[in-house]
């Protein structure tokens, strides 16, 4: 029989492209003084790694993200469908799996700002079961009435703080009640606007500002997605202005498709914005408000600002002086 003895040792992992050196654990046989396979080092010293990894870029860990769901008294499935991810991808972070940059800052960022929650559960509730959805209201009670909505809107404003006065942000701090006044424009000025074609008129509103102005309209960092541009976090945005009674998403079935796009009954505040600023969203009208979603996502494809980036990662508002609508 092997005699074998457990001996620290040092290993370079390579992680998302960068090399990571830690101090682990592993199994060597004593009369030839060779390493030997152990799956439960190896996993011990795969997950040292990721440690590793996740200190130095300062990422949620797998014990946070478990005691963040616990704390709503959730299933993996409901605490997933918060997010609009699948239950897999909360299975495999509470298990030593990385979770991906986007989705550790918005864990991070329910973690520092439990008020976000709420906006959350609003915009996704209809995915959560029944069991998960009494288990958030008993946590937080009917936090929709007892909860003010400043706090809401002044957690949301807070988790975007990291992009604020950045390129990323066109030079802004984010702003969610003048965000949701634009959102309140479009959707007052273009009929029946889908979330997807909303997302479009933002984008070539705030990005048309920038390129003349050297600052954005709202703060909002707009991220790159198959479809085209879209604010990041928008399923979180648009949720919480829904939740302020400022927008309502309308189904209509024509007995072949189905389609849902947002109604108002919610009243523009132009005295949050300048002439400029109202003459640029009003210009955005007159070019895209004939326009359906998938149109106007084939034309935003054919920016710059999308196709020199990777689907999920934020693009730099330096990318509004190449816009066509600039031509």
């Amino acid at each position: 029989m092997m005699s074998t003895e457990i001996r620290a040792i040092q290993e370079v992992y390579t992680i998302r492209g960068e090399q990571v050196t830690v101090v682990t654990k592993a199994r060597f046989d004593h009369a030839t003084g060779k390493q030997v396979f152990d799956q439960e080092l190896d996993n011990e010293a795969i997950h040292t790694a990721f440690d590793a990894y996740r200190s130095k870029h300062m990422m949620i860990t797998p014990s946070r993200i478990k005691a963040l769901r616990q704390r709503w008294d959730l299933s993996q499935h409901d605490f997933a469908a918060l997010f609009g991810w699948s239950a897999m991808t909360i299975a495999t972070y509470e298990t030593g799996a990385l979770a991906s940059e986007t989705n550790s800052e918005r864990l991070l960022a329910l973690e520092a700002t439990p008020e976000l929650a709420q906006s959350l559960y609003e915009s996704s509730k209809d995915m959560l079961t029944e069991r998960g959805k009494q288990a958030f209201r008993g946590q937080t009670g009917d936090a929709a009435e007892r909860t003010p909505q400043k706090w809401i809107e002044k957690g949301i404003n807070q988790q975007f703080e990291v992009t604020n006065y950045s390129e990323y942000s066109g030079f802004s701090a984010f702003d969610l009640k003048k965000f949701a006044n634009m959102a309140l424009y479009f959707v007052d000025q273009v009929p029946q606007v889908t979330k997807t074609k909303l997302n479009k008129l933002l984008f070539y509103t705030d990005f048309k500002f920038f390129a003349q102005n050297t600052v954005s309209i709202t703060g909002v960092p707009y991220a790159r997605l198959p479809y085209g541009p879209v604010p990041n976090d928008y399923i979180l945005l648009y949720g919480a202005i829904e939740n302020a009674k400022q927008l309502t998403e309308e189904v209509v079935n024509d007995g072949v498709t189905e389609r849902t796009f947002f109604t108002t009954t919610a009243n523009f505040n132009s005295a949050l914005f300048t002439e400029q600023e109202l003459a640029v969203m009003m210009d955005t009208v007159q070019r895209f408000g004939h326009l359906n979603a998938i149109e106007l996502s084939e034309r935003s494809h054919q920016e710059r600002a999308w196709q020199a980036n990777d689907t999920g990662k934020l693009i730099s508002y330096l990318y509004a002086n190449d816009l066509t609508t600039l031509k």
